[in-house]
């Protein structure tokens, strides 16, 4: 189960949205995990995600993400969450991990045909497939897809539907721009697999009309 797979939207505006964790698994291999860590913290900040974070520091590519500072610091149980918006950059991730082979799980989340795609280009199989079923239940108070399509990108639910509603008119008044717009919402996603570029273009061109469900899913 990953925090990443319950993105909601098109299929289109979902396809350069691919989320990137990586992780010991507790109590079978985190002892001593730390080194490798903090080398999949560089080699994903050296390809340039659209956002990377670090939950125990509380730290962004929008409010801040000090590399240097934060690498003494890792330690053998902290996860390292990214997203990119460019499949190649992905794949190049997913090609230096092989190399390196450091024993940590790797998931990716995204459209089902894109992340089997990216996965066979290294030769890769996933070990396990996870897919949402929706959201389900009384459906009343539940945001619309317009609002959905972007708190969804902050899996832990810290971005407010009310915020991304209040931007959203910003934007229409011309008083924030899209790129504004998409920073500001992303900076309470502390753990950093809120897509600034994803949200970007939803400001810039409106929101999905039907959802894609079932077909995102994390390896």
């Amino acid at each position: 189960m990953t925090h990443s797979l319950h993105r909601r939207g098109t299929e289109e505006n979902l396809k350069n949205d691919l989320a990137v964790i990586v992780r010991p698994a507790m109590g079978v291999n985190h002892e001593g995990a730390a080194p490798k860590l903090r080398r999949v913290m560089q080699i994903i900040y050296e390809e340039g995600p659209s956002n990377i974070g670090c939950v125990p520091k509380g730290q962004n590519l929008v409010i801040g993400y000090d590399l240097d500072n934060l690498l003494p610091q890792v330690k053998d149980n902290w996860p390292v969450f990214s997203v990119f918006s460019d499949p190649e950059k992905v794949l190049r991730v997913l090609r230096r991990l092989k190399e390196e082979d450091l024993g940590l799980s790797v998931v990716v989340s995204g459209l089902t045909q894109d992340v089997y795609e990216l996965a066979a280009k290294e030769n890769l199989a996933p070990h396990s497939v996870h897919f949402s079923l929706g959201i389900h239940g009384n459906l009343d108070r539940v945001a619309d897809e317009n609002d959905l399509a972007v708190t969804t990108m902050c899996g832990h639910g810290l971005v407010a539907a009310r915020l991304v509603q209040y931007v959203r008119e910003e934007v229409a008044a011309g008083r924030m721009t899209p790129r504004e717009a998409a920073l500001e919402v992303a900076r309470p996603c502390s753990c950093g697999i809120f897509n600034v570029d994803r949200a970007e273009n939803l400001f810039a061109e409106g929101a999905p009309v039907d959802c894609c469900c079932g077909k995102h899913q994390a390896h």
